[in-house]
């Protein structure tokens, strides 16, 4: 049995090697909570020293899985020395939030739902932060934090009502494929919006670098 510092970061989260930023997120919230101050199972099992060993080790495992290149230099390095997950995909091959319609799922809140959940996802995720903290944001910027969250244009398009033609234009910085500017600052609010970022705020920064 491994000790807990050669632990798999992904066997000590339980996620799959392929799992999306999404599912990082919920499994470490999950451990997090088992291993927490407030849980009776880790104060029967563990004395406070594990516990706090197992918490740093959670909280290293989070920040390396949950930052796109830390994450790929650590696939890289487990590739070298053991075998992937039977079955799993390559590590680079991520999951993403599925495009489910409102008439298969059964409910219309779906993707308010998906909207409430990636805002937690949004002010947890270190990377996101670092390009929201930017006083101009490019469509390429926009892009790495869909990435980052797991989500595809066709989840954004399916709950905005956009047309994927004018969300890749954001993201491309295509702005002449856009018929206006008052629709750029619409389409640019609704897809901000759609992964839990605030739209007026992404709106006036991406739109500072456009000229009337």
């Amino acid at each position: 049995m491994m000790s807990l510092t050669e632990e798999n970061f992904y066997r000590l989260l339980e996620v799959d090697v392929d799992a999306s930023p999404f599912e990082i997120i919920g499994a470490y919230k999950d451990m997090k909570h088992l291993y927490g101050e407030d849980s009776l199972a880790s104060y029967s099992f563990f004395s406070g020293e594990e516990r706090r060993e197992i918490l740093a080790k959670l909280d290293e495992a989070y920040a390396t899985l949950i930052d796109e290149e830390k994450r790929s230099r650590y696939d890289r390095s487990l590739m070298g020395c053991e075998p992937l997950q039977e079955g799993a995909r390559s590590p680079r091959d991520r999951k993403t939030f599925r495009c489910v319609s409102g008439s298969k799922s059964g409910t219309s809140n779906a993707p308010l739902k998906i909207r409430n959940e990636l805002t937690g996802m949004v002010a947890s995720n270190p990377v996101i932060q670092e390009i929201l903290s930017q006083d101009v944001l490019s469509g390429a910027d926009l892009k790495k934090i869909r990435e980052a969250l797991g989500i595809s244009l066709e989840l954004i398009g399916d709950i905005t009502k956009v047309r994927l033609i004018y969300l890749r234009a954001i993201e491309e910085d295509e702005f002449n494929k856009v018929p206006s500017r008052m629709f750029l600052k619409g389409f640019l609010k609704s897809y901000a919006q759609s992964i839990g970022l605030d739209a007026a705020s992404v709106a006036t920064r991406y739109l500072k670098r456009i000229h009337d």
